[in-house]
């Protein structure tokens, strides 16, 4: 496997998460290498202190516009920088008010041309919402960086805004010619973010790298590429606008982190780089503060990235997803050398902490441990599976068996058993708000097919939000096409129509449940594909 990313990176990460001591020997340590943006800032252990000043018209604007840049005065370490452009940062879970705890995006150059922080002209600071452990951007950028792809740097900072301590963030660099100047030879090309559209074939947003555009054109054969119907052809196209080899390192981190907010299983969080020395693009890992949050999702799951279904509908790139993800996995996700370099991050900023600060990151990074051996043991199990075999079907109809419990919460229950009538049953008795699920995997060929299978409820209650409400059947990576079970009801025939596009094309059927209180039934005995003329 090629790996573009320089090896002494990959070296640090496998001595980091292994416990190793990093500081060097001067009698046998080689010359240093030149120093590269965020030198000091990314040095193992540093947690800067920042404080940021906001005035009264700043703090007046970003409470009217918290995307617009103001201008702040920021200190770290006996360092001062007048007029930094700061504006707030944050998605929908994540984003809080400026007078709340804020995420913050800093712009050093935003009102001083060519002034930066550490070599840096942008860095984040991120709330960690979503990650109270503050370990999930670390770890993510950290193993991405190690399998060859380009991922911004990550640290930890305290922050302090107009003399209120805010408490310990997640400090990133932003994607700049800083951060594409330690990956690529020439930096220049077109850097690409999702705005209007979510994938490659809509609209991107360009960012601030200097150099000469080529607009969307190289976005636009990367999308016609993907979208070539003969697959031999897809192929030999795809290896000519898009640099595979990393695509299939980022395709096979995103799926084993469980990075359920990224690229390619759901067309978010994500950078696109025209690299103009190979004239080929590059994807970039972002947002990473949710991983790890579903332990048994499939290696092999349902791709919602234009360009991932792409490779995984040829044979080759399936051929090469397979072989690259069991080569990382084998030698990157390592259950046991990762909890440590959990431990070791959250020792790291054990000083910095104290009370419930302290209680807090320690309870929420033994979570992040326990999701991690999850994982492993879950990929573990599903590489050790024989490969799935095509459908056969008999008179136009296969039985589907091999259904396992997933997405299943807290406080309800789970089971196969008889149903008051005796028939065989998937059983799922709702606990509080619930949202969960039996599924099965099958290979199919190339066609029209229906599932189908018979369902009764009782006492379900809908939950208060979302579309799909009680039960019904669903393919994996679609909305649910049969009726939403609620309330109380006979055995009824729910059925949703599907296609599949290629040969050997694997399909995950699903009976699912979303109820605040009742249960549903799933006959064993009628779940099934029908093959349609």
């Amino acid at each position: 496997m090629k790996f573009p990313f320089p090896h002494w990176r990959r070296v640090v990460f496998a001595l980091a998460i292994a416990g190793v001591p990093l500081a060097a020997n001067p009698a046998t340590s080689p010359a240093p290498a030149a120093a590269t943006p965020g030198d000091g800032l990314f040095t193992e252990g540093m947690t800067p202190r920042i404080t940021i000043e906001l005035g009264t018209d700043a703090l007046r604007s970003l409470r009217r516009d918290p995307r617009e840049f103001v201008r702040a005065t920021v200190r770290e370490g006996g360092k001062l920088f007048n007029q930094v452009g700061v504006h707030l940062k944050g998605s929908v879970g994540s984003f809080r008010p400026v007078d709340d705890r804020p995420a913050f995006t800093l712009d050093f150059c935003q009102f001083n041309e060519g002034r930066k922080f550490y070599g840096l002209r942008r860095i984040h600071l991120n709330n960690s919402v979503e990650d109270p452990a503050c370990v999930n951007e670390k770890l993510g950028s950290e193993l991405f960086q190690a399998a060859g792809v380009p991922a911004p740097r990550v640290t930890r900072a305290l922050v302090t805004l107009n003399g209120r301590a805010l408490g310990l963030y997640v400090l990133k660099e932003g994607f700049t010619e800083d951060f594409l100047s330690c990956h690529f030879k020439t930096v220049g090309g077109d850097l690409y973010e999702p705005e209007a559209g979510h994938d490659v074939d809509q609209r991107f947003k360009r960012n601030s790298v200097a150099g000469p555009s080529l607009g969307r054109a190289p976005l636009q054969a990367l999308a016609a590429a993907a979208s070539e119907p003969d697959l031999e052809r897809r192929w030999r196209r795809l290896q000519a606008t898009l640099d595979t080899d990393r695509f299939l390192s980022f395709m096979a981190m995103e799926v084993m982190l469980g990075h359920r907010d990224g690229y390619c299983l759901a067309r978010n969080n994500f950078r696109v780089y025209h690299d103009v020395d190979s004239g080929k693009m590059v994807f970039f890992p972002h947002g990473m503060d949710q991983l790890l949050g579903t332990a048994d999702l499939p290696w092999q799951p349902h791709f919602g990235g234009l360009v991932a279904q792409a490779v995984m509908e040829t044979t080759e790139g399936k051929r090469l997803y397979a072989a690259r993800f069991n080569s990382l996995f084998t030698n990157l996700f390592q259950a046991d050398a990762l909890t440590r370099r959990v431990d070791q991050l959250v020792l790291e900023v054990r000083p910095l902490l104290g009370g419930t600060n302290w209680t807090t990151l320690r309870d929420e990074s033994d979570r992040v441990k326990q999701c991690l051996r999850d994982r492993y043991a879950s990929l573990k199990a599903q590489c050790q599976e024989a490969a799935l075999k095509p459908l056969e079907f008999v008179a136009g109809i296969c039985h589907l068996s091999g259904w396992r419990v997933a997405e299943a919460l807290p406080g309800g229950r789970m089971e196969e058993a008889k149903s008051t009538d005796g028939l065989r049953a998937l059983r799922i008795v709702a606990g509080g708000e619930t949202a969960a699920a039996w599924k099965t995997r099958a290979v199919l060929t190339q066609g029209h097919y229906r599932f189908e299978g018979r369902c009764r409820v009782a006492g379900v209650k809908p939950l208060p939000y979302g579309v799909h409400q009680g039960a019904g059947l669903r393919l994996g990576g679609h909305v649910r096409q049969t009726g939403n079970l609620t309330g109380d009801s006979t055995w009824k025939l729910l059925a949703a129509d599907f296609q599949v596009e290629h040969d050997g094309e694997e399909v995950e059927f699903i009976c699912e449940l979303r109820a605040a209180s009742g249960e549903a039934w799933f006959e064993v005995g009628s779940l099934g594909v029908v093959r349609k003329p």
